[in-house]
């Protein structure tokens, strides 16, 4: 397993702290991670990923923005792109700024087998929509409308994320292990519904978002985007 705490807390963090030294600003509103947690294995059965992540870090929270100053947002709000796609169809700044933030929020390890947390969760209901047993699913990563699940088989945990979309109601099997999605989590530094364009890739419109600006974002950063195909 990767170390969560040097991946995300050190390494991630500095690289958005120098993004100013490139003419971005960015600001992170939040950033947390809880103290870890010994977890005894209990029915239904846990993957030694699932354990070896909560065993360093019981909760992370971290997200990045724009920063919101005039001179700063400029070279967005004046972006061709930009103008052309959304400001000019009835965007506002603030939707905008949201699509090129990134946000990575794994669940407290408390909540995360919690029933009584867990069908307060959006995807709860989308599941239901899906004729599927959301008894059956345990929200690793929940942000916006999109929730990386964890399934139940039987009585074990299967080490495999499955996207749940609540306002596509859609499901998707992403074919990764945890350490796996938290790996391309910092490849895509928690870039806005980056885990819909892994799945959907050019499909989705959030691809070419992805595409032409985490790289202007990020100018310092060398970035590998290829499972995105963003090359």
């Amino acid at each position: 397993m990767i170390n969560v705490n040097d991946l995300f807390l050190s390494k991630m963090l500095e690289e958005i702290g120098y993004a100013f030294q490139h003419g971005v600003s960015l600001k992170t509103p939040v950033t947390m991670s809880l103290p870890p947690k010994i977890i005894e294995q209990s029915v239904p059965s846990l993957p030694d990923s699932f354990l070896e992540f909560y065993t360093q870090s019981s909760k992370l929270e971290i997200s990045w923005e724009i920063y919101n100053s005039q001179e700063n947002i400029k070279q967005f709000v004046e972006n061709t792109f930009i103008k052309e796609k959304y400001l000019s169809n009835n965007y506002d700044w603030g939707v905008i700024q949201e699509y090129l933030s990134g946000y990575i929020n794994i669940t407290k390890v408390e909540d995360i087998l919690n029933p009584d947390f867990c069908k307060e969760q959006a995807y709860h209901y989308t599941l239901k929509n899906l004729n599927k047993n959301p008894k059956d699913f345990f929200p690793f990563d929940i942000h916006w409308s999109l929730t990386a699940c964890l399934k139940k088989e039987k009585d074990i945990i299967i080490d495999n994320i499955w996207l749940v979309h609540t306002d596509g109601e859609t499901l998707h099997d992403m074919k990764l292990t945890i350490e796996e999605y938290l790996r391309l989590a910092y490849k895509a530094k928690g870039f806005h519904y980056w885990q819909l364009i892994y799945v959907l890739k050019e499909e989705t419109f959030y691809h070419e978002l992805m595409k032409r600006f985490l790289p202007k974002i990020f100018p310092h950063v060398d970035l590998d985007l290829k499972e995105f195909n963003v090359q």
